[in-house]
């Protein structure tokens, strides 16, 4: 069957909110069940003991961790992909944000297999400090399709806001840590609504209603 633009973005909407689906539930298993689990704040020692009496817990909790960074590469595209008929500017930056993301969580991942917890949490919050940005530019763009309802647009750039001054505060204002820990604990689930609304119903909505052209450029490319 002939690929045509409509299809292709039908597809990718099917992908990306798939992917989101698996990805929620493999962060559930790793971070949720595995990493906290084992992980102990501030105590190195018994992290360390922790992973060794656990190891093949832990393995799997590792191999679920590689299973997000794939799919948040196919998210990164598929995003690309379905915001670009509508606003090149915003799809090629919602795209590019999610991958630098998805370069300092493979950078985390790596000292994850070396069993240097402090450091995986260390490179995973620089990169949701980036993905915050990347939600806010993805929220920014689903108000240019007219098939997008506004409350997902607003849920995107809620979450993204709070990724980003969440994280923001950890890593750049370290005497902020309690404020941040507070606004997590607010946020929590805004962030998490935020993001799955939007992968829910790109696989059951999005690329079914041709977008229009670019605002910001002349015709579409071929991809």
């Amino acid at each position: 069957m002939k690929t045509t633009p409509s299809n292709k973005i039908r597809k990718w909407s099917i992908i990306s909110g798939l992917s989101l689906l698996v990805m929620a539930l493999a962060a559930g298993y790793a971070y949720g069940f595995v990493f906290s689990g084992i992980y102990v704040e501030n105590n190195a020692v018994q992290t360390l003991s922790n992973i060794q009496q656990n190891y093949l817990l832990y393995l799997s909790g590792a191999a679920a961790w590689c299973l997000i960074l794939i799919t948040d590469l196919l998210v990164s595209y598929g995003f690309y992909i379905y915001l670009r008929p509508v606003h090149k500017t915003l799809a090629l930056a919602s795209g590019m944000l999610r991958l630098i993301y998805s370069l300092f969580l493979a950078v985390g991942i790596l000292y994850l297999f070396k069993s240097n917890t402090d450091l995986f949490l260390k490179y995973w919050s620089l990169g949701l400090f980036i993905i915050g940005f990347h939600l806010i530019a993805t929220g920014l763009g689903t108000f240019k399709s007219p098939s997008v309802p506004t409350i997902l647009g607003i849920l995107l750039i809620v979450a993204g806001s709070g990724y980003t001054l969440i994280h923001g505060l950890e890593n750049f204002i370290p005497n902020q840590n309690a404020l941040a820990s507070t606004l997590e604990s607010i946020l929590a689930v805004p962030m998490t609504i935020g993001e799955l609304s939007f992968g829910i119903w790109l696989l059951v909505k999005g690329g079914k209603h041709p977008n229009p052209q670019p605002s910001n450029a002349h015709g579409q490319d071929a991809v």
